[in-house]
């Protein structure tokens, strides 16, 4: 392990929470922060939270100003190109250098481990007038992208093996690191190849379905002090989200479940953005199980006051729903269909259920999952 990086790891909280944009792709939906016109120049001030102030044409290193792709809440990424070759280049804001230090740290770490061949490969690192550069590959559209464009409609159920088997391979080999990726989510999987998704049967689909992983900014290693919240909210673990524990690495094989699940359907598995309340009782819904006494009695945060482990009510410890729950949340969660019924291939439906036991001590690990039937089959 890099040692010497390791006193940065602590600065990354607050650049994993704020870090939105996606600087891999080719940038047609990635950025969630307003983007300048392709040739635009940006903000040419030295503050701190000003961007780079860019020219097309002009020379970072030996790198070529091609184009702006997006901006984002630490830093701008530009499409560069040196020697006839494309990159995309990401100058982070002068007041988080040292936080996106260690995603590159981790990068590298992989990449001497080999495997830049499952997440993206970073090419190189280095300051240019006071700002943090960071030189990637340039990969393809996301997953996401691929589900967007397909109107939530699902795909095929080979194209989902194919990328299941991939993902769950990816982070298996991240796990046997000691990292946890902590943010899986269908924008942080990218296509290989920079070619557009092609149409083939009124669905769009990959011309090469090989996958990379990106956004290791948040990733943390089995002996970090770690962050009380991770992932995207309806990624998110229960674990995680009760704070009961000190979550692992089972935290990642919930978010690949849920992606998976996105996959079959075309939309999110639980529906739900900032309501805790809902989302855990969603967890219960969906997934036909209860939060077992041992979670239930060492909640932490907000949620403490929603279990009763003294009284349980038909052996349910979530007190849900209560008094300041509004009727829509209470409808919603009433006819939500569990995870049986919405997964018809009994195959690919007993992997998942494997993958979301609430308990994180009986999910199955990256490489229990790989042994499934799906993917045997």
């Amino acid at each position: 392990m890099f040692s010497k990086e390791s006193h940065r790891r602590s600065n990354r909280r607050s650049y994993r929470k704020a870090k939105q944009y996606k600087y891999i792709s080719n940038g047609s939906s990635t950025s969630t922060s307003s983007a300048t016109d392709e040739g635009s120049n940006g903000s040419s001030s030295s503050d701190d939270y000003k961007h780079y102030g860019f020219r097309k044409g002009e020379y970072i290193k030996d790198y070529k100003i091609r184009r702006h792709i997006s901006d984002g809440t630490f830093g701008r990424v530009l499409k560069v190109r040196r020697n006839w070759k494309s990159y995309a280049m990401k100058i982070v804001r002068r007041n988080h250098a040292e936080s996106a230090q260690q995603e590159a740290d981790i990068l590298f770490y992989l990449k001497k481990k080999d495997l830049n061949r499952y997440f993206v490969e970073i090419i190189e690192s280095f300051y240019h007038r006071g700002y943090y550069c960071m030189v990637f590959e340039r990969l393809g559209p996301s997953l996401s992208d691929m589900l967007r464009l397909n109107q939530n409609r699902g795909i095929p159920m080979n194209l989902i093996r194919n990328i299941s088997k991939q993902l769950i391979k990816s982070i298996g080999l991240l796990h046997d690191t000691k990292l946890t990726h902590t943010d899986l989510k269908p924008e942080n999987i990218l296509f290989s190849r920079i070619r557009q998704l092609q149409k083939q049967n009124d669905l769009y689909l990959p011309a090469d379905n090989r996958l990379k992983i990106i956004d290791l900014g948040g990733a943390e290693f089995n002996d970090e002090d770690h962050n009380c919240i991770i992932n995207t909210r309806q990624y998110r673990a229960p674990e995680v989200q009760l704070q009961c524990c000190r979550w692992d690495q089972k935290s990642d094989v919930w978010g690949i479940a849920c992606i998976i699940f996105e996959m079959y359907t075309g939309h999110l598995l639980f529906q739900t953005r900032k309501n805790e309340f809902e989302h855990m009782a969603l967890v219960e819904k969906i997934t036909e199980q209860s939060f077992p006494h041992w979670m239930a009695s060492n909640v932490k945060g907000t949620l403490k006051h929603c279990f009763n482990v003294k009284n349980a009510t038909n052996g349910k410890y979530y007190i849900w729903p209560q008094g300041t729950t509004t009727k829509e949340s209470i409808l919603k969660v009433k006819n939500q269909q569990t995870l049986r019924e919405m997964i018809l291939d009994p195959l690919l439906r007993d992997l998942l259920v494997k993958m979301l036991e609430i308990d994180p001590h009986k999910r199955i690990s990256c490489s229990q999952a790989l042994d499934h039937k799906f993917f045997i089959n």
